[in-house]
């Protein structure tokens, strides 16, 4: 007996986080008036700005996505991403998951992304920012990470302006820590966003549902955050194990 294929899922799809709740796409003519409560837009907004205030973290999170099989049986995939931040050049994200590890390099200069179990690597030149790179990469190289737009929040081109609707849920505790938890609806996914109520503005869960699947498949994030770290440089310097191959990205100019 064949075993029933997994419905198509993009690695997007898979991990994204709160962003993709107010993601791009045409607003129906027929839609009522956006329900939105100022304090929800202003909790994203505080967030934002803590978020761009720091310098220097470390980000460990935990997601579990639900992937349906052509059978409608749901299934549940678990990963784990961690984040070494020095802003505005140094970023390097070691994600495992339960069908790929991958490791993203970015110095300032070049872009390094490793499949350790493949022991391949690619190299390419990089823009001069991690939000630019990380976007450089997922358009042109369709790698996408979770966490990864939560770097565009707290800078001109966070899309609160495409939220429909806000409010908060109530209050809720998350490992331990005092959260406000918020709902929001975009044009196409709903999102909840857990932001802590002491000390800094940070995200500390995500839960993201998308309304355009019928099956309604849920993917939810854990975030552990340490701010102000000491992160040491040579994290941010790739060097391959012996035996890895180098590789092109098969989108690679020219290639």
């Amino acid at each position: 007996m064949s075993r029933p294929r997994l419905k198509r899922l993009t690695a997007t799809a898979a991990l994204v986080t709160v962003l993709m709740a107010t993601s791009a796409g045409a607003q129906d003519q027929g839609m009522e008036e956006p329900r939105i409560e100022p304090e929800a837009v202003e909790a994203l907004k505080a967030m934002g700005e803590h978020l761009q205030s720091m310098q220097s973290f470390k980000i460990t999170a935990r997601t579990t996505a639900e992937v349906v099989l052509e059978t409608d049986q749901k299934l549940e995939i678990g990963s784990e991403a961690t984040y070494e931040v020095k802003r505005p050049d140094r970023l390097r994200i070691d994600l495992a998951t339960d069908v790929v590890h991958g490791e993203l390099v970015y110095d300032g200069k070049t872009l390094v992304y490793a499949s350790p179990d493949q022991k391949v690597y690619a190299q390419v030149p990089a823009p001069a920012t991690i939000k630019e790179t990380l976007e450089h990469a997922a358009q042109k190289y369709d790698l996408a990470f979770p966490l990864a737009d939560l770097f565009a929040w707290g800078t001109p081109d966070a899309p609160t302006d495409l939220i429909k609707e806000g409010f908060l849920v109530g209050h809720a505790f998350v490992n331990g820590k005092e959260t406000d938890h918020w709902a929001f609806r975009g044009p196409d996914q709903d999102a909840e966003i857990w932001i802590a109520t002491e000390g800094s503005a940070l995200p500390l869960k995500v839960s993201l549902v998308d309304r355009d699947d019928m099956t309604r498949p849920r993917i939810t994030t854990v975030l552990e955050w340490t701010e102000n770290a000491e992160i040491a440089d040579d994290v941010f310097q790739y060097k391959p194990e012996e035996g890895t191959e180098k590789i092109r990205f098969l989108k690679e100019a020219g290639k």
